[in-house]
């Protein structure tokens, strides 16, 4: 693949009396992978007018991205080995040929940037310090009066913590219905200290803590690059912050995200009306 890029091409003919249109369809499979790939996945196409004998010869563009997968850590990657391109008007009806991807081969992005510095323990905050604080990024009161709504939260430390530890952090507000899309209101852990801008974590695999409230539901949101509310849903569970401590653990793929591109994590009481208080500790991202 010189240049980071490869084509194939087809011939297709209109062989009939009458003019047409055709279809041709891309499909990419991985002669070996370490994760079960589909036998056909489609990759591409493109529609073309033809006239009766008429001829046209049509180019796909092979780009790394188009071969990476999801690897069992979660991670994008293009596998080195042999993958088979086949072209045709149908899934049943191609013509197939070979492209061999040598060892070293990348998704086609740029290199990902280090992980950011404070995070290789993977403790987040424990808050026994007696302040609002993380060992990355920084911890902020969310909710969407950002995006024009009413709701509010404030943030503040509280004893004990979970574990019988020194701190946890407290998160009380009021979720007030004002014509917003999506009413909420929590904490937002930012962990770059400039908000939205993501981070590679992609070294780490789960986002853990231990919680406790009202009772009530919230959620955990995680925001990327990919799913940040501007460019797509993001991607959330949720957890019930009930009268004693609980620990929840959270896989980076329950939120179809590697961790390459972490914009923050939302404590969040969302779309229910009226007041509410929980607590969270020994918040990890391992």
């Amino acid at each position: 693949m010189p240049g980071g890029k490869a084509k194939v091409t087809v011939d297709v003919v209109n062989t009939g009396s009458r003019d047409g249109e055709e279809v041709p369809q891309l499909y990419i499979h991985p002669k070996v992978s370490s994760v079960t790939q589909p036998v056909m996945r489609l990759a591409g196409f493109e529609r073309i007018a033809l006239k009766a004998g008429e001829k046209e010869t049509v180019s796909f563009a092979i780009t790394p991205d188009m071969l990476a997968i999801l690897d069992t850590d979660m991670h994008r990657v293009v596998e080195p080995g042999v993958y088979e391109l086949m072209v045709g008007p149908s899934s049943d009806n191609t013509k197939t040929a070979r492209l061999t991807v040598g060892g070293g081969a990348a998704s086609g992005q740029p290199p990902l940037p280090p992980p950011p510095v404070g995070s290789a323990s993977g403790l987040v905050s424990n808050f026994d310090e007696g302040k609002v604080a993380a060992n990355y990024g920084m911890w902020i009161p969310a909710s969407d009066s950002m995006n024009g709504g009413k709701s509010k939260s404030t943030l503040k430390i509280v004893e004990p913590g979970a574990n019988n530890t020194k701190g946890a952090l407290e998160v009380d507000g009021e979720v007030i219905s004002s014509g917003t899309p999506y009413a909420f209101a929590g904490a937002l852990f930012s962990p770059n200290q400039a908000i939205m801008q993501s981070v590679n974590l992609s070294n780490k695999k789960a986002i853990s803590f231990w919680a406790k409230g009202d009772g009530k539901t919230y959620v955990l949101l995680v925001l990327t690059d990919q799913r940040d509310g501007s460019n797509g849903e993001p991607a959330m569970q949720p957890f019930t912050a009930g009268p004693e401590w609980k620990q929840y653990t959270f896989a980076f793929s329950d939120f179809e995200t590697d961790g390459s591109d972490i914009k923050g994590l939302g404590f969040l009481h969302a779309q229910e009306p009226g007041t509410f208080a929980f607590q969270i500790d020994q918040v990890e991202i391992k």
